[in-house]
């Protein structure tokens, strides 16, 4: 599996440009990749049969590392199946690289041969590789009658493209990958996979795979999208703006097969996903394979046709040759297991729930949480705990909200767009309680339809549903905030001139209204909107905003749901995310002066400080998230349970309020320590 999300002009390139990687570290920069090979030696090329040349560089390298090899391990572990990974035993790290889009690691793995890594996520090994790249392949074009043009999305290590052209009928294959790395790598590490890039009836893109499809309508017979997984650059090829433009770029009676996650996993992913494919196409089937080394040893299918009467299900003619598919093996993809039939015809969940069951006594409780960021987790974990509680996650995307909620019981993920009035207000009324956690530009619209929606009232509450939100802010925040609001950064609306070809400074020109897109020019019109108070608040904010890089000239803007919010969101997630090993810390401190009035009428003084000291996990959740997150899911519970029953707008400053919380807090280790000084 390999992305290719859009970001960059599409260009041609030949294989044979495509420059080796340096035996050498490169420094990173904004515009070139980190690339770390090893030094060459007289030694078998992996996979090639091959001696390569000895070099003499003059001096010797430090051998290469990785953060996901530990101990001579390499460790899947991602968020995206939690609670589960995959060890690999390394004989050694063959290539390290920071490219342009992603985090690119090969080695020589102990029983599987040569390892390909993107972003810590296994995308493809030696051993067992064919199974993915023929069924994602084979199961599309052995069903289509005559299919000549062929155009393959991802998929930069050459596999699919091999099996494609093991079909006679087949004149022309075009590969669009994102990441020129991909293919340099696989060239080098896995020859027996990309040696048919060379072949005449292959041409090789590097570019956008978006702007490729838009700019070639009704064209392929079949095109298969050998994605990586919905997060990142990846999670705009599982939305419904990309499926429609698979459907154009298709000749009449074309096919799609995308790659479509594990049954064992992302249940409601795929379900929402086949659901959605369907308002597009008339014939949408889904099917799976077993592959050792991708989560949960399986991997699905989404394949979807024009034709109507086609029968995906029934191969046409034979493939040969082949290692795993052949013939009963195409029509037995189609044949899911039952919790996975069920889920996919009816959406009725049968696998079994975990986390304990609510007694019969007890009614179910329905909470929509609002938001994907770092807080969120967090407070959906705690509230998913209790059986009683049934938890709706709601983001702009389904992926995201798919993401948040892997791993919880109770849990659905939906695609809500809280600027959308009648969807927002719909799906606040049939919940009991809402925690908003979006940008708080939008908490007033979530303020808005829970009170319209009174008459679904939850514990007597009379007015409106409950609304929680928490938030923890350093000095100055707000205000910074106040003047990306008033630049037009916080807008969630789709804004059509906004692409990857701009850079920053001229979408922040677009988005300001300046004059022109020089920093000067830029600077002036952000002072009018903003009307600073100071000459320093000024400096500091124009400091921040240089940071962040909306004032480049040279630096293009990578868009992320075609709007300013994500696409802000994006940037400030690769500029804050954590380095290997680094963590955050929380610190509160309320300090206390206590004077007490002795009989003598004298008067002592006392200062008593009450402190919280937290740091993160790394690799887990960073304080500031369980410091937000988990208070607000524990007031969503005790709105629940009705301890908190008092009616408008409440903070957390009386007895009555605090107590509760404080009791529960401590229990989650997020107590105060007290001391005398």
């Amino acid at each position: 599996m390999n992305g290719a999300a859009p970001t960059t002009p599409t260009t041609t390139v030949s294989s044979k440009t495509l420059q080796q990687s340096l035996p050498v570290p490169a420094p990173s920069t904004k515009s070139e990749p980190t690339v770390v090979s090893p030094p060459p030696a007289t030694s078998a090329v992996p996979g090639s049969g091959k001696k390569s040349k000895k070099r003499n560089s003059g001096r010797s390298m430090a051998p290469l590392t990785h953060p996901s090899i530990k101990d001579g391990w390499f460790r899947e572990i991602s968020p995206q199946w939690p609670g589960q990974a995959m060890t690999l035993k390394v004989k050694r790290i063959l290539h390290v690289e920071k490219s342009l889009y992603q985090d690119v690691l090969v080695f020589e793995s102990e029983t599987y041969g040569n390892v390909l890594i993107l972003d810590g996520v296994i995308q493809c090994t030696e051993r067992d590789e064919f199974s993915y790249q023929e069924m994602i392949a084979h199961l599309p074009l052995a069903s289509h009658p005559n299919p000549k043009k062929v155009l393959v999305i991802g998929g930069g290590d050459g596999g699919v493209v091999r099996e494609v052209l093991r079909h006679e009928s087949v004149e022309e294959v075009v590969l669009c990958d994102i990441d020129e790395a991909v293919i340099r790598v696989s060239k080098q590490y896995l020859p027996h996979m990309s040696e048919l890039l060379d072949s005449s009836r292959v041409r090789v893109f590097v570019g956008d795979g978006f702007k490729f499809l838009a700019e070639n309508t009704s064209t392929y017979d079949v095109i298969i999208t050998d994605s990586s997984d919905p997060v990142g650059p990846a999670e705009s090829l599982f939305q419904k703006p990309y499926f429609q433009l698979l459907h154009d770029a298709l000749a009449p009676g074309g096919t799609i097969s995308t790659q479509g996650e594990c049954l064992w996993i992302h249940l409601p992913l795929i379900k929402n996903t086949n659901t959605m494919v369907k308002e597009i196409f008339p014939n949408v089937e889904y099917a799976f394979t077993t592959i050792p080394t991708y989560p949960s040893g399986q991997i699905g299918f989404c394949i979807a046709s024009k034709d109507a009467e086609r029968d995906l299900r029934t191969p046409l003619r034979k493939v040969s040759p082949t290692r795993y598919y052949n013939e009963n093996v195409h029509r037995a993809a189609f044949v899911l297991p039952e919790f996975g039939k069920r889920a996919l015809e009816t959406g009725e969940t049968i696998l079994p729930v975990l986390g304990g069951v609510a007694p019969s006594d007890v009614q179910a409780k329905k909470i929509l949480l609002l938001g994907s960021g770092f807080v969120a987790r967090p407070c959906a974990e705690y509230v998913a705990r209790n059986p009683a509680n049934s938890l709706t996650i709601a983001c702009r995307t389904l992926a995201s909200s798919v993401k948040l909620g892997e791993g919880l019981s109770r849990t659905t993920a939906i695609s809500l767009d809280v600027s959308n009035s009648a969807a927002l207000e719909e799906a606040i009324a049939a919940h009991d309680v809402v925690i908003s956690l979006i940008p708080y530009t939008y908490h007033a619209q979530v303020i808005k339809a829970a009170i319209k929606g009174k008459t679904h009232v939850f514990y007597n509450i009379p007015e409106a549903e409950t609304v929680i939100r928490g938030t923890l802010r350093f000095q100055g925040f707000p205000e910074f905030i106040a003047v990306l609001v008033k630049m037009g950064w916080l807008d969630g609306e789709n804004k059509d001139w906004l692409n990857n070809d701009m850079t920053w400074a001229e979408v922040t020109q677009k988005a300001t209204g300046a004059n022109e897109s020089s920093e000067k020019a830029l600077i002036e019109r952000i002072t009018a909107l903003a009307e600073f108070p100071s000459a320093s608040e000024k400096a500091r904010i124009v400091s921040g905003l240089r940071w962040i890089g909306l004032l480049s000239s040279t630096e293009k803007v990578t868009v992320r749901g075609s709007n300013l919010l994500d696409t802000l969101c994006a940037r400030l997630e690769t500029l804050m995310a954590y380095e290997e090993g680094e963590r955050d810390l929380v610190m509160l401190q309320h300090k206390f002066t206590v004077e007490w009035t002795k009989e003598d009428g004298s008067v002592d003084e006392e200062v008593i400080t009450s402190t919280l000291e937290m740091y993160g996990t790394p690799g887990g959740h960073s304080a500031m998230a369980v410091t937000v997150g988990v208070p607000c899911g524990i007031a969503t519970q005790l709105v629940l349970d009705g301890v908190i029953n008092q009616t408008g707008v409440l903070a957390p400053y009386s007895k009555e309020l605090c107590d509760p919380l404080i009791e529960l807090l401590e229990k989650e280790g997020l107590g105060m320590v007290e001391a005398r000084i």
